[in-house]
């Protein structure tokens, strides 16, 4: 279970600082998909980016699996992002000169791992999200909904347990963008965490657990 409790988040200092997040608490269940929805300054992507461990709060915690992250070292929350988290976003962050293959084993490469068990988990992969055609592609060639199925394939490469979607259907047309929301149905029915934030208000119907956010604060919470 993920908890956060009485986050707060500001950027910079003195008259000049912004208070992304207000004294924000939830509870997110294992296995559950929560949609974080906001508009554009809501808080909604700061909240995402410190569950990940990308950035660390002003003040509160965030607690998951009965672990306090926010008092990990930064060497502590490289190896825990790596082995825990799995990141989609809006723009992808794809590599454009390397191939889908190097694109979906890159936390493994980060970590170390042989090259066998690279193979096996991309082949896997590339076979579960329609990708065996282009595993040789390079990801520049790559349509926008064929670019984010290599991107969630990236994020599962290591089995985490939670996946983070940032607006994951930003970048992409209604059909695409229904085929990327399909696919972490199913990334959650599997067993995993999923957590999405996004403005678009149709996507509350795919939701086990809703939150709104709006100006740093929950004002509804499903």
């Amino acid at each position: 279970m993920i908890s956060v409790k009485n986050i707060t988040k500001k950027f910079g200092r003195g008259n000049s600082s912004l208070l992304a997040l207000d004294d924000v608490s939830f509870s997110v269940q294992d296995g559950e998909f929560l949609v974080i929805l906001g508009q554009s300054g809501s808080g909604k992507s700061t909240i995402l980016n410190l569950i990940g461990c990308i950035d660390s709060p002003t003040s509160g915690t965030i607690i998951v699996d009965d672990v306090d992250v926010t008092k990990m070292s930064d060497k502590q929350l490289c190896v825990y992002r790596n082995k825990n988290i799995g990141y989609v976003f809006q723009s992808f962050y794809l590599e454009p000169a390397y191939s889908v293959t190097d694109n979906i084993v890159l936390p493994l490469t980060i970590a170390g791992e042989k090259r066998q068990i690279k193979d096996a988990k991309a082949k896997e992969l590339l076979e579960k999200l329609g990708l065996t055609d282009k595993a040789h592609a390079k990801t520049s060639t790559l349509s926008g909904g064929q670019k984010q199925r290599v991107a969630i394939a990236r994020a599962l490469v290591n089995d985490p347990k939670i996946i983070l979607a940032d607006e994951p259907t930003g970048n992409l047309d209604s059909v695409n963008g229904a085929e990327v929301i399909k696919i972490l149905q199913d990334i959650c029915k599997s067993g995993k965490t999923v957590i999405m934030v996004t403005h678009n208000e149709e996507h509350i119907d795919i939701a086990d657990h809703i939150i709104r956010l709006k100006d740093g604060k929950i004002i509804f919470e499903k």
